[in-house]
């Protein structure tokens, strides 16, 4: 695990205010005002988006998620950290 990661693992990741969620043909768009753009979620980063409610952190999202993909949990790992970094970078995410 690297040192980002490891500082990461116990944040607690909620939405910034005022995002708005749309499903189209299955995908999720998010869309933040104030940046007037949209942000376009994988399959993985949705499921990631869903689950930060600001009360689970970063540890209990890795945790639901890799129960359901034991075989490839390394693997689904990287996808958590990577989802996590790329919703925060794109202003849709906050760590608290």
């Amino acid at each position: 695990m690297l040192e980002f990661e490891k500082a990461m693992i116990d944040s607690i990741p909620k939405p910034v205010a005022d995002v708005a969620t749309e499903v189209v043909a299955g995908e999720m768009l998010l869309y933040e005002p104030r940046q007037t753009r949209a942000v376009y979620l994988n399959p993985t980063a949705a499921l990631v988006f869903g689950l930060c409610d600001g009360n689970r952190s970063v540890g209990d999202i890795m945790r639901t998620i890799t129960e359901c993909y034991l075989d490839d949990a390394a693997s689904v790992s990287d996808d958590i950290f990577a989802a996590v970094k790329g919703l925060q970078a794109s202003g849709v995410l906050v760590l608290g």
